[in-house]
């Protein structure tokens, strides 16, 4: 199985996201995306999504706390994955140096919707977005 982590960051009620590179061989090339990665062996999850923030944007996160997780296969692709998706504080004013992805650029939610969001960050992004704002899942 494949354990992965992503990060949602907001500043200022706005979310960080990366453009990703138009390799072909990167999961959904040229779409905006959370930032994040694999997790190396024996390598917690908290520590891997500090990791990637760190190597992808040089920020430094001061508190991580899980918000979503999602156990999936795609057709075709014989791994499973699992990935988990943690709301991220920043250590005050940090300056982003970008080493993975085209650009980035923080988007207010309302704005979100009119890009090429990588599908399950968008769920992900969605389900804070409403979640922060005191709606609750009627599957509970």
């Amino acid at each position: 199985m494949i354990k992965s982590v992503k990060a949602i960051i907001i500043s200022n009620g706005k979310y960080l996201l990366q453009l990703r590179d138009n390799k072909k061989n990167i999961f959904f090339p040229n779409f905006w995306g959370l930032f994040g990665g694999q997790i190396n062996k024996n390598e917690s999850f908290l520590k891997a999504v500090k990791r990637e923030v760190k190597e992808e944007t040089n920020l430094k996160i001061k508190k991580a706390t899980k918000i979503a997780s999602v156990k999936y296969n795609i057709v075709d692709i014989k791994k499973k994955r699992y990935l988990i998706y943690f709301e991220c504080k920043i250590y005050g004013s940090q300056k982003i140096i970008l080493n993975e992805g085209r650009k980035y650029k923080f988007f207010s939610f309302k704005n979100i919707k009119k890009y090429n969001i990588i599908p399950m960050d968008f769920f992900a992004i969605h389900s804070h977005h409403y979640k922060t704002r005191g709606y609750n899942s009627y599957f509970r």
